[in-house]
């Protein structure tokens, strides 16, 4: 199963954490494994790309990535960060409805935080 987890400041996003592998289909053929690669890595390139700077990214096995938005950011920045990040919620929550065997989300709540 794949396990998406949303950091949250109040109604803010300040990152996710995915792990886990579907297992929907044998690797090379798993479609929802695909996806959800998909949805991830093109935000975290998109948050690079529109906001001009670079996030705290970690990878690793067992198709672990988490990122965390720069702590320092514009409010404008923020504005374009959080449509951004709601994409990528709003994509996870469709494959999960699509798929729900395969797809975990949690959010995790945070005091404090990047945006405050």
């Amino acid at each position: 199963m794949i396990k998406v987890q949303f950091v949250r400041t109040g109604n803010t996003i300040e990152g996710f954490q995915i792990s886990g592998h579907a297992g929907y289909a044998e690797h090379g053929h798993d479609i929802v494994c695909a996806a959800a690669s998909f949805l991830a890595i093109t935000v975290v390139n998109s948050l690079e790309v529109q906001l001009g700077c670079e996030g705290i990214v970690k990878g690793g096995e067992d198709g672990y990535l988490s990122y965390r938005l720069p702590e320092e950011l514009t409010e404008k920045q923020q504005e374009t960060a959080q449509v951004i990040m709601r994409t990528l919620e709003t994509g996870f929550q469709n494959l999960k409805e699509e798929y729900p065997k395969y797809i975990s989300i949690q959010n995790l709540r945070i005091k404090g935080g990047a945006s405050k």
